[in-house]
């Protein structure tokens, strides 16, 4: 299994790069990419063609698309037969407990194993383990311009699963988000 910081986005909200900010004494990139490197054989960074990383990086393929969708179809395509455990690089509460969890509740006869989002009871596709399987289903979501994965998780069988603490799933979109999570 690979892991994918998810980092394409345009941080329109936020008004600089998500990946950048710092948490934990590190920046969220470089807290993500060790921590992922924990459990995976590779980890990535999802990027936008705007974007440079130092850490192992995959280009945004699919450019028609701002969507997450594109950076996990981009993972898909550079190893199509990997799973891949993605991550938001915007969920700064993530910590070696989540993941542990995500990955032993893994089922890989499903298409994805996905935490249930705690306020809409829909997948949570920023946090993720994606099967090889679903590559075809994402694609052609794309293919019919469609750019919500949580969508295709939600048409597709997969492993939902409860947060422990649903705080760990929380993304932080915003200067005053940010002021927050700091102070937590």
């Amino acid at each position: 299994m690979n892991g994918l910081i998810l980092s394409g986005g345009q941080s329109s909200r936020m008004g600089r790069e998500k990946r950048l900010i710092q948490y934990h004494g590190k920046t969220q990139e470089a807290y993500l990419f060790e921590l992922l490197g924990k459990f995976c054989e590779k980890v990535f960074v999802s990027l936008n063609t705007n974007q440079h990383s130092d850490y192992p990086y995959i280009y945004d393929a699919y450019h028609e698309l701002n969507s997450p969708l594109v950076g996990i179809l981009s993972a898909f395509q550079h190893e199509p037969e990997q799973a891949w455990l993605v991550v938001a690089c915007d969920m700064p509460f993530v910590t070696h407990e989540t993941i542990q969890y995500l990955i032993e509740a893994r089922d890989i006869s499903q298409k994805a194993t996905a935490f249930q989002n705690p306020d809409e009871f829909f997948p949570e596709p920023l946090i993720t383990i994606y099967e090889p399987s679903i590559f075809s289903d994402l694609l052609q979501a794309y293919e019919q311009g469609r750019k919500s994965a949580m969508r295709v998780l939600s048409q597709q069988p997969i492993k939902l699963i409860q947060a422990p603490n649903p705080q760990m799933l929380k993304s932080i979109n915003t200067p005053a988000e940010y002021e927050e999570a700091i102070r937590k």
